[in-house]
């Protein structure tokens, strides 16, 4: 029994050991940009109430298809009357009255009913097509909606990328100087350098360090940003496997994108299903101008039954079926008014699409020009990269042959410093600027 014990006591830390370790490999995650546009779109809560608006409106058009169908009513009740005199007749000559018909104090109605409307001017019509264009406009909204999410988890994913390379930057940065520490160092032991240029490295040092502290809470940030676009726990530590590739990809010609995005994008072909609506909204506003014709039939089961007399305390049924015909003969002018509304929103609906195309026009040149921009700083970045690099060997070649100073060295570090940034700037830019066109051109 003791060993049972002891065994106990020896496995529980083992298993609390792989529990946390299995909770830590859990929070871990390689991430594609693919996978976190995907994941992004699956956890958005704007794109939720998006599904939820598209039900809405999809139960909307059920609900006015439904107002051209027969409906079937039930209607009942009780009533208790006061007591009266009994109907009676006197026959001519005699003072003899007789009892025609005693009162009945309890009436029960019950009623079913079946109405059908036949013509009403277009109006139910009109107002079916206009919820199913609207219904449409709402889905097609819903795909903007899907653009914003994916464009906003791009923007995060690459942030997160630039966040990791400048990261990286800084900590190389850090150990180039501890390496040149110990080459001024051993200079300074030969005699070829002073304790001051000692000093001035090791200045620099604690800068880089101070500057990785940044870079460090730069990548955090960025973490807990995405992982919020993705639904999942802000602590998760995401590894980014999709290195960044635009800068080989050609823009598609401004020309051809133009004349595409005016008609691809979601907020155009809305705002055209949201005009369709509102033309039939002009028709269901003349509808009052026609008569209404509907057909009806009534089913009685009453006591007394109205139509049976005399009446008697019992149920009867009867039916009757009849045609209805009702026109507005007079309304000082509201149909006329109603009728201008509607006419005057569809008018709003044209340069609602009018001003829609204007700002695409804008948002599509303003891309493309960003775009060429930041290829324009790439090409720049990755020549002083180059230039440098070149710097600093040279650089340390003077300062081992005593032909250059400490300093000179540590303004050359920087200078690398400095394009390196540059150029991950400029590699992120042109990620961004990328998924930005491919949103204003209707691109998924």
């Amino acid at each position: 029994m003791k060993f049972y014990y002891r065994s106990l006591l020896l496995l529980v830390p083992c298993l609390i050991s792989g529990m946390i370790s299995t909770a830590q490999a859990q929070q871990k995650m390689s991430l594609s940009i693919e996978k976190a546009v995907e994941m992004g779109i699956k956890s958005s809560k704007t794109l939720h109430s998006s599904k939820a608006k598209i039900d809405a409106a999809d139960a909307k058009t059920r609900e006015t298809d439904a107002n051209n169908l027969p409906s079937l009513t039930f209607q009942g009740g009780y009533t208790r009357l006061s007591a009266v005199e009994p109907f009676t007749f006197t026959p001519p000559g005699t003072t003899t009255k007789l009892v025609l018909s005693e009162p009945v104090l309890d009436n029960f109605v019950l009623q079913l009913s079946l109405q059908q409307p036949i013509f009403t001017g277009f109006r139910l019509s009109s107002a079916s097509q206009m919820a199913e264009y609207n219904a449409q406009a709402t889905k097609v909204e819903s795909l903007k909606d899907k653009a914003d999410v994916a464009l906003a988890v791009k923007n995060a994913y690459w942030n997160l990328y630039k966040a990791l390379e400048l990261r990286k930057v800084n900590t190389e940065n850090v150990t180039q100087i501890k390496a040149h520490i110990k080459d001024i160092q051993s200079l300074q032991q030969a005699g070829l350098a002073t304790f001051n240029d000692v000093l001035k490295v090791q200045v620099q040092l604690s800068d880089a360090q101070y500057r990785q502290i940044d870079a460090n809470n730069m990548v955090q940030l960025a973490q807990v940003s995405l992982n919020n676009y993705l639904g999942q726990p802000l602590t998760t530590e995401l590894e980014l496997s999709t290195v960044a590739q635009s800068s080989s990809k050609d823009a598609p010609s401004w020309e051809n994108s133009m004349e595409s995005a005016r008609t691809q994008r979601p907020e155009v072909r809305a705002a055209e299903l949201r005009m369709k609506a509102g033309e039939q909204g002009v028709t269901m506003a003349k509808s009052a101008w026609y008569p209404q014709v509907s057909v009806g039939a009534h089913y009685n089961f009453n006591n007394p039954n109205q139509r049976i007399q005399p009446p008697r305390t019992e149920f009867d049924g009867t039916w009757d079926v009849g045609v209805n015909v009702s026109m507005n003969l007079w309304n000082w002018g509201i149909t006329s008014e109603q009728t201008s509304q509607a006419e005057l929103q569809v008018i709003q609906a044209q340069d609602a699409i009018g001003q829609i195309k204007d700002g695409i026009n804008v948002e599509v040149t303003q891309s493309y020009l960003s775009l060429a921009q930041a290829k324009e700083k790439l090409k720049v970045a990755q020549e002083g990269i180059k230039q440098a690099e070149e710097n600093l060997r040279l650089t340390n070649e003077r300062l081992k042959n005593g032909v250059a100073l400490s300093t000179d060295v540590i303004d050359a570090d920087y200078a690398l410093l400095l394009t390196k940034t540059n150029l991950t700037n400029a590699i992120v830019d042109v990620e961004l600027a990328v998924a930005r066109l491919q949103k204003a051109l209707g691109e998924e």
